[in-house]
């Protein structure tokens, strides 16, 4: 049987989590987040990993397809240490800095920006 990840408390902001992305301090969309776990048959090991799920919502209302990372972790990293790349070559292209809501926050700002447990 496959044994649950260890405990990864710098993940926790990404259970549930959504943040606020700011350029030049202003609002320029938001990321929701969520944690799963999975196991890659080809890393020999009886143990799972943390998986986070991202689904960018730009203030224009632009939406990005959901997007995955995994450790090695890269956006995930990034965001824990604040900010947040975007590579693309339009509008939403740059870097921007992260803000987490608190919780009591996250249900209304996920509902006004239409995601639902669904999405993940």
């Amino acid at each position: 049987m496959l044994k649950r990840p260890d405990p990864d408390p710098d993940l926790d902001p990404f259970r549930g989590g959504v943040a606020v992305l700011r350029r030049d301090g202003e609002v320029a969309g938001h990321v929701a987040t969520q944690v799963g776990t999975f196991w890659a048959p080809l890393s020999f090991s009886l143990r799972r990993q943390w998986w986070v799920w991202l689904i960018v919502v730009w203030a224009d209302g632009d939406r990005e397809p959901l997007d995955e990372d995994y450790p090695p972790w890269t956006v995930v990293g990034e965001m824990i240490s604040g900010t947040f790349s975007q590579e693309q070559d339009d509008a939403h292209g740059g870097r921007y800095t992260v803000e987490w809501l608190p919780e009591e926050a996250r249900q209304e700002t996920l509902s006004e920006l239409g995601i639902g447990p669904e999405d993940f």
